[in-house]
């Protein structure tokens, strides 16, 4: 019971931001910032530690600003950057942004591995279980992976839905996937001004069919638009979603998957596999 005891006394001092339906979390942890590595000259240099995509009709790509008079490889870590090996040219609009990532350079005749981080400007969800019965219902999104950085989008009730009109505002505007297409016309309750995700009632609207039975998965994806640095690019985002009748029925495994990715997040580190992330929503704790 001790894996379990610990990770929902993390989740509940740890939450990003606080929903209309929970108490407003410990943020003293918010003078946390990462600082890059830039002790070894060829360390990957993209100007800035964040990139934001940029509307754009083709592919969006961003070069180092270093290295282009010497010769080696890039690589990058975990998956989901669009990275040239040999011009370490990054292809925003192929990767997944959101995400936090190592990139690396090893100049060629040495064994010298230079890394720094790089964040690609966007959204995410936490990595958590979600408990129906103790309120736990609401899943917000994290911006540029950053789980302390303020919203810039606005609040927005249960009303905020296409099914209501909604369809986003000036500031944000999410599921933006043709009608038939949204991740509400499949059951997952997001809201369009804010991109809150109502749990309870995509349960009780059948975002995963009409006989629950533990270890249900399902995988949604959500188109937004942030006004941000990515000039309301398009943009989307995939989540996987289990359901489990209780906190006592997920495997070890999981909740020790889901207690890593949080503790990396919180501690702004990269991890092995932020994408999709994990969902998991139960009724009971026990």
């Amino acid at each position: 019971m001790l894996p379990l005891v610990l990770l929902f006394v993390f989740n509940a001092c740890n939450k990003a931001r606080p929903s209309e339906e929970e108490s407003s979390p410990d943020t003293s942890n918010t003078n946390i910032s990462f600082q890059p590595n830039t002790t070894c000259p060829n360390a990957p240099n993209y100007g800035d530690s964040i990139l934001y995509i940029q509307p754009t009709t083709g592919h969006y790509t961003v070069s180092p600003l270093n290295n282009t008079t010497v010769q080696g490889t890039y690589l990058s870590w975990p998956e989901g950057l669009d990275l040239n090996a040999r011009t370490g040219v990054i292809d925003l609009s192929q990767s997944e942004t959101g995400v936090r990532y190592n990139i690396a350079f090893v100049k060629t005749g040495t064994h010298d591995t230079c890394t720094s981080q790089l964040i690609l400007g966007g959204i995410t969800y936490m990595d958590s279980i979600y408990v129906m019965s103790n309120k736990d219902t609401l899943a917000a999104p994290i911006f540029n992976a950053n789980p302390f950085a303020p919203p810039p989008c606005d609040a927005s009730d249960d009303t905020d839905y296409p099914s209501n009109n909604g369809n986003g505002n000036n500031k944000c505007s999410f599921d933006d996937d043709a009608p038939g297409n949204k991740a509400n016309d499949q059951g997952l309750r997001v809201r369009t001004k804010s991109g809150i995700i109502n749990l309870k009632k995509s349960l009780a609207d059948g975002v995963f069919g009409p006989n629950l039975k533990n270890g249900d998965t399902k995988k949604i994806k959500i188109l937004y638009q942030l006004n941000d640095n990515s000039k309301k690019a398009m943009q989307k985002i995939t989540v996987q979603l289990v359901y489990y009748d209780k906190v006592s029925n997920i495997p070890a495994s999981l909740r020790n998957e889901i207690t890593g990715k949080r503790s990396n997040m919180f501690s702004y580190q990269v991890y092995e596999k932020p994408r999709p992330p994990l969902i998991v929503v139960a009724g009971f704790y026990y």
